[in-house]
């Protein structure tokens, strides 16, 4: 199974727009064939965006739904800060810091994120992204019935 760390932005989109990559690879996450990584950081992040935009309902939804993800390792600041002297200076905005080192601390296979500019930042040398199109494509390719699904 691939260790897969999700972009707050494919909770966000996937959740909201059942047509896209992004609900497609949340479904298969919810079977459980992938080992998704989530850190505090992240989860602080999609609910603080589902609070300020949809209401605390909404919020509470996307915590229900990233807590029961069935495959699911939890990194704590505490294990992806003590990689930020490493890699913040290939990152150019702090925010996506914390989301990178989440992917290290847990050694990933895959970073699905549709923020274009954080690829094509100087970290993309040592981070294996996917957009949501090609994860679906290129990871989930063994299952018909996901790209069927598109």
């Amino acid at each position: 199974m691939p260790r897969t760390y999700l972009d707050s932005n494919i909770y966000i989109i996937g959740l909201l727009r059942p047509e896209t990559d992004s609900a497609i690879i949340l479904r298969e996450v919810v079977k459980g064939d992938i080992v998704v990584v989530q850190s505090d950081y992240l989860m602080d992040e999609v609910l603080g965006w589902f609070k300020r935009k949809m209401g605390k309902d909404w919020a509470g939804k996307a915590r229900l739904f990233m807590l029961s993800v069935p495959e699911r390792e939890l990194i704590h600041s505490s294990e992806w800060s003590l990689l930020m002297p490493r890699w913040k200076n290939l990152i150019d905005d702090k925010d996506d810091i914390p989301h990178i080192c989440s992917y290290f601390a847990a050694d990933c296979d895959y970073f699905v994120t549709t923020n274009r500019k954080l690829t094509r930042m100087k970290i993309g040398a040592h981070v294996a992204f996917r957009t949501p199109d090609e994860f679906v494509r290129t990871a989930l390719k063994h299952d018909k019935e996901v790209l069927d699904e598109r």
